[in-house]
């Protein structure tokens, strides 16, 4: 199934779903106005994803803006009264010349598209991935981009994996991250909700399968080192984060049946604030600088 296709068909999936831990007045809205606009980093990732899994489709759905910047028409006023010229060349990206043809390479077209410093990145990356053995055997072993339909608690649920082994049931997520040391990759592994995205996957992929897989993460840096790792994730880990998932499919349920779809207070009047213990171990202020807010889950199906 391509994934056109797979975005058409009707059903509940991950990325709404994970909106719900926030509110159900969050979770409708998304199911109503969609998504949003991908941000540049959303953008990098799918292209990488698509890139390195469906190399075939790269052309059909991105485009590379040209180095417009370093034409020898992109021209600058002169800066000083004593500059011999009044124009001078450049490879800026603010000048009149750069951002009359970037605007009508847009308008040429309806893909996605990446600079062309973004499409080094990502073939980069893809380097980088295919540089390590035990990676490019998982890679070999998994079918690609795989749609998986099933229902989760009388909910018709779809989800869309990267890689689906069947002998021996694998699942793999490929996520681009800026920095993938286990610390800084695990905070953003809960604070974008990974956990239940995942969780879900192996569930629809067990309905398929008639057997749990494994789960694992293949993170990919792209800026700064470029490295890269294989986690698997445990089963302690997704039964945790599945347990969180029915409690928000039972309320999706009830939301539905009855159209409320309420707010972060769950339709009480108040709700009682939660400060974590370790803010409360000292009367000294606190200093909240490393203390990270919540971020929106990453647009279906890739990051």
């Amino acid at each position: 199934m391509d994934w056109d296709e797979y975005c058409k068909l009707d059903r509940m999936n991950a990325s709404t779903l994970v909106y719900a831990a926030h509110s159900m007045k969050r979770m409708k809205r998304i199911m109503d106005s969609g998504f949003g606009e991908e941000s540049d980093a959303m953008r990098l990732g799918t292209g990488i994803h698509v890139l390195l899994l469906e190399p075939d489709e790269f052309e059909e759905r991105f485009a590379v803006m040209p180095d417009f910047e370093n034409d020898i028409g992109n021209m600058r006023a002169a800066k000083r009264k004593d500059e011999p010229d009044k124009e001078r060349r450049t490879t800026s990206k603010q000048t009149k010349y750069y951002k009359a043809k970037a605007a009508h390479f847009k308008q040429t077209t309806d893909k996605s598209i990446l600079t062309r410093a973004e499409y080094d990145t990502a073939l980069h990356a893809i380097e980088e991935l295919r540089s390590r053995p035990h990676i490019v055997e998982v890679l070999d072993q998994c079918e690609k981009e795989q749609t998986l339909l099933g229902e989760i608690h009388g909910v018709p649920f779809k989800g869309r994996v990267d890689l689906l082994r069947v002998k021996r049931p694998l699942v793999v997520d490929l996520k681009t991250t800026k920095d993938c040391h286990k610390s800084a990759f695990g905070k953003q592994f809960m604070r974008l909700r990974y956990d239940m995205k995942l969780a879900i996957y192996r569930e629809l992929a067990t309905q398929r399968l008639g057997e749990k897989p494994e789960v694992a993460v293949i993170t990919q840096e792209v800026e700064g080192d470029f490295d890269n790792t294989f986690v698997p994730v445990s089963d302690a880990v997704l039964d945790n984060a599945w347990g969180k998932v029915v409690k928000l499919l039972a309320k999706y349920v009830e939301a539905k049946k009855e159209n409320y779809w309420p707010g972060v207070d769950g339709g009480k009047k108040l709700y009682e604030l939660v400060i974590p213990n370790w803010a409360m171990e000292e009367d000294d202020e606190m200093d909240w600088s490393d203390v990270e807010s919540k971020e929106e889950p990453m647009l279906e199906p890739h990051f």
